[in-house]
């Protein structure tokens, strides 16, 4: 009976669970993005992404096909779902709408730019007119903050090579078919030097790289990948941190900051920790040496037995009165090879000191510092030193517990190594540049900004504002618009003008903020670039001047300064256009001067340019302020009338400008009699274009001329006649 029922509780749980035993097929894209994903030459997939997918296969009982593809492809693959999972993809807000990537962040990138040894491309600006080779649809291409959006900002054209993989980008520069490369810098680190290339001081916004699933499939696969991620990242001896170590060569996948604030945050932990354990022990030598008779039993289990390294001293005679065997297996000698030795034997500091500080110490409650310590074999390790004294009946010991501390100093070195990096490569940057905290405190600045400020490389907490202004509160205002603020508000860059007096006068400077996010997407700073304009302004206005008066020459007579036959034309015929809509009339008037060619060749050409530039005066002032005079050329003017009431009207300009110019030109006993003979026709009744305009001004000026010059004849009357007055 009882069988029975047991049989049907594990068929009904059967039931139940079918599915708790299939295995999942999934299907990975790999593109060639070395050392993230690539497939190799035996058609095999590897690199970060493939490991670390095959080790979540054993432990989600996943069955897994590596599909090869372009990148561009790999995309649409997964937008389809012909994949399932493309592992090595940037989050953007774009594509969270198409893909569900996964919560955990697997590393952080950035892109930079390559060059070839024998250029020397140091910004953005220089990348102008260049061609740059690039990964189709790349984020550090398309993305926010992205190398389309930077060269838009500086208002510079790049010319784009668009290439399928990292690799090509790479052969195409190596070749010299381009000037520049981008890629993501965990290929260029992997890659640059097979292809003797180096990286210019140009890099694009960090993005955290998260595997993306296809919407076709489950979300659960999604939240198995970041559950167990996640269990992997509270654990440093870790698969996933394995995995980093040997593709990147890196012990934690977060930017900087981050690294750092956990790295300092182990440290203070790890003080606190043998802080107490100084404390404790030292509370536990007093109690041990006043009753060591009763508990030598615990005596031998913490000094024997513990894993830290701990020596008794004399301070007298500098001996190891004792090691425990922590202490024997450290330093590489037997117990009582130990117990003979002299502390200045593993200590590098000298006989000397080492008896001068073990003096001192005798008076202090407890010490901690660092040493360097000698083993058996010669090797010198990085140790840290807690010590305090102990006394016993008949004298006084110290009693040292020591760590070895050779790891930590090679994080602090590698963290070094880093921050050296990335200063180089700011250092690199010509213009200031300064990252600053929220609180508007400088994080970091380069060597330009440190030389234009007079700063020493190692200075003390300083505040933009003091900085940049000498100020003692933050910047607001028009005369100095803080970007900080602007930046907290929208999260997108900004570029603000200041004007600041210095000792070369008035200078203006054109500052570039952008904002700088940490591994979580969360604003912690901005980055500012500060470039002196004041003479790139005064060259562009310079050109602006120089602009205008190669245009006013072009369009001008350079001897009367009248309007020439170009400019004229370009009036005519909007006077003409307007006219068609108006319905009003216009009216041009041809005017040839009579005895110029007298006037020459009596008192010279000199005397014949000073009576041209009388006559455009005289014209000048006959016109409405609407109207236009030109001259052609020669001793030819032309007088555009715009807005013309009456044939009436026009008569009457006539007659003032011929009463104008005709005057007697007396010079010594020269004498001679200036007129002019004036053509004129009338728009629609004359002419309908432009060209029939000036024909027919040019005839009735030529009919004036044969009847005797100094006068003015209309080409038409409105009743076909011609008129002479």
């Amino acid at each position: 009976m009882i069988l029975r029922w047991g049989l049907l509780l594990l068929g009904c749980f059967i039931f139940l669970f079918p599915a708790q035993g299939e295995t999942a097929n999934i299907r990975i894209g790999i593109d060639n993005n070395p050392p993230l994903t690539r497939v190799n030459q035996q058609g095999e997939a590897e690199g970060l992404f493939p490991d670390l997918f095959m080790q979540v296969a054993k432990a989600e009982n996943w069955s897994i096909e590596y599909v090869p593809c372009q990148w561009q492809q790999c995309l649409e693959s997964l937008a389809t779902g012909d994949i399932d999972i493309l592992p090595a993809i940037a989050y953007t807000k774009e594509r969270a709408n198409l893909f569900h990537f996964a919560d955990e962040v697997i590393t952080s990138s950035w892109g930079q730019i390559y060059q070839q040894r024998n250029n020397n491309v140091s910004s953005v600006l220089e990348l102008a007119g260049k061609k740059v080779a690039v990964l189709k649809q790349d984020i550090y291409l398309i993305g926010e903050q992205g190398l389309f959006q930077i060269s838009e900002n500086f208002n510079i054209e790049i010319d784009y090579v668009k290439v399928d993989s990292y690799q090509d980008a790479f052969t195409l520069l190596n070749n010299g078919a381009v000037d520049a490369a981008m890629v993501g810098r965990f290929y260029g680190l992997k890659n640059a030097q097979k292809f003797d290339l180096l990286p210019a001081p140009i890099m694009i916004k960090p993005i955290q790289v998260r595997p993306a699933f296809a919407a076709t499939i489950p979300q659960q696969y999604k939240i198995d990948f970041d559950q167990l991620l996640h269990k992997w990242k509270q654990s440093t001896n870790s698969v996933y941190y394995q995995l980093l170590d040997k593709w990147l060569g890196v012990k934690n996948p977060a930017l900087l900051p981050r690294w750092f604030t956990t790295s300092l945050s182990s440290l203070v932990g790890m003080f606190a920790l043998l802080l107490f354990i100084t404390f404790w022990t030292r509370k536990q030598v007093k109690i041990k040496t006043r009753e060591l008779s009763r508990q030598q039993q615990h005596y031998q289990i913490f000094f024997e037995e513990s894993q830290s390294i701990m020596l008794l001293v004399d301070p007298e005679t500098a001996e190891i009165v004792d090691a425990n065997p922590a202490a024997c297996k450290f330093y590489q000698y037997r117990r009582e090879q130990l117990q003979n030795m002299k502390m200045w034997q593993i200590n590098q500091i000298g006989e000397a000191e080492v008896k001068n500080r073990l003096a001192a110490a005798i008076k202090l409650d407890q010490q901690q510092f660092e040493r360097v310590h000698t083993r058996a074999d010669g090797t010198k390790v990085p140790v840290e030193v807690y010590r305090s004294p102990i006394h016993t009946r008949d004298r006084t010991l110290l009693y040292s517990i020591i760590h070895d501390i050779s790891k930590r100093k090679r994080a602090e070195q590698e963290l070094e190594e880093r921050n050296n990096f990335l200063q180089s490569v700011i250092d690199g940057v010509s213009d200031p540049m300064m990252v600053i905290s929220l609180d508007y405190q400088i994080l970091q600045l380069n060597k330009s900004a440190r030389q234009q400020q007079s700063i020493p490389v190692e200075h003390g907490q300083l505040a933009c504002y003091q900085l940049s202004h000498g100020l003692q509160i933050p910047c607001n205002g028009n005369d100095y618009p803080c970007p900080l603020l602007e930046i907290k508000e929208t999260k997108l860059p900004v570029t603000v003008i200041r004007h600041h007096e210095t000792d070369q006068g008035k200078r203006i400077l054109e500052l570039c903020a952008s904002p700088l996010f940490d591994a979580n997407g969360e604003l912690y700073a901005i980055i500012e670039v500060v470039r002196d304009i004041t003479e790139r302004l005064q060259i562009e206005e310079l050109l602006n001047e120089n602009e205008k008066r190669l245009h006013h020459l072009a369009h001008h007579d350079s001897l009367t300064d009248l309007p020439n036959r170009l400019l004229f034309d370009d009036r005519l015929k909007q006077a003409l256009s307007k006219a068609r809509r108006s319905g009003r009339q216009v009216a041009l008037f041809f005017l040839d001067l009579d005895h110029l060619k007298i006037i020459n060749d009596n008192l010279g050409h000199d005397y014949g340019d000073l009576l041209l530039i009388d006559i455009a005066k005289r014209l000048r002032k006959c016109v409405r302020e609407g109207d236009t005079v030109a001259r052609m050329g020669g001793d030819e003017f032309l007088v555009l009338l715009e807005e013309v009431e009456s044939v009436e009207m026009i008569a009457a300009m006539a007659e003032r400008i011929c009463n104008s110019l005709s005057h007697e030109l007396v010079k010594g006993e020269f004498r001679q009699e200036i007129s002019a003979s004036i053509g004129i026709s009338i728009y629609p009744e004359d002419a309908k274009n432009e060209q029939e305009m000036m024909k027919n001004a040019d005839l009735a000026m030529y009919r004036v001329k044969s009847s005797g010059k100094a006068n003015y004849q209309f080409y038409s009357a409105p009743q076909g006649r011609f008129l002479f007055d």
